[in-house]
């Protein structure tokens, strides 16, 4: 509750631009596949007005409100992030207030996307911090699809179905991610992640 309440009191032109950028993608794909809110509600199921005011840059919405409105327009959460090619091809500089930063529902969770926009068809690469009992929930991403949760500190719990497995500083979980999973904070400090999402195509090219 802290970290959320520390964001919304320093406000920021760049961060401003982004959100005002997602509502603007998210409302241009609905008329483009020629939907109302109504339907995009009924397929996604996130509320109509809660809808509505993400596309007016009226709210900030969790990972999965944006993961289920990104699969019912048929995109990913970081493409609808994505802001054009970079200027250079080899430098790219992501300032810290330029990194699209989420959280989870229960907003002790925060992931930022750190890898490359231009790359996140192939492979998607997150910083994510959690506080204790914290956890995020994640659809499942295309079939093949494998994640890599690298821990720099605390311990983390990745679950899948029935199945858990743990984690401390410097030990790395690799799952298949083409399953809802969830990952939790079961540690009573904060903890630090790298996170790698290698997307199915990647998996079956290499």
């Amino acid at each position: 509750m802290t970290r959320k309440s520390r964001a919304r009191r320093m406000p920021c032109p760049e961060t401003d631009a982004l959100s005002e950028k997602l509502g603007e993608t998210i409302s241009r794909l609905r008329k483009a596949d020629q939907l109302s809110l109504g339907e995009l509600s009924e397929m996604s199921g996130v509320a109509k007005s809660m809808i509505s005011q993400i596309e007016k840059n009226e709210s900030n919405p969790t990972v999965a409100t944006l993961s289920r409105l990104s699969q019912a327009l048929g995109t990913s959460v970081e493409a609808m992030f994505a802001t054009g090619p970079a200027e250079s091809a080899l430098v790219q500089h992501a300032r810290i207030q330029d990194v699209p930063r989420l959280t989870s529902d229960d907003g002790l969770c925060e992931l930022r996307i750190i890898g490359a926009l231009e790359t996140v068809e192939f492979v998607q690469v997150y910083d994510f911090r959690a506080q204790p009992g914290g956890e995020l929930a994640s659809s499942a991403h295309p079939l093949g699809s494998v994640e890599n949760l690298t821990v720099l500190a605390g311990t983390l719990e990745v679950r899948i179905g029935n199945e858990a497995w743990r984690a401390v500083e410097g030990e790395t979980l690799r799952y298949r991610a083409d399953r809802p999973h969830g990952i939790r904070n079961v540690g009573d400090v904060p903890a630090h992640a790298t996170m790698v999402n290698i997307l199915a195509h990647s998996v079956r090219a290499g």
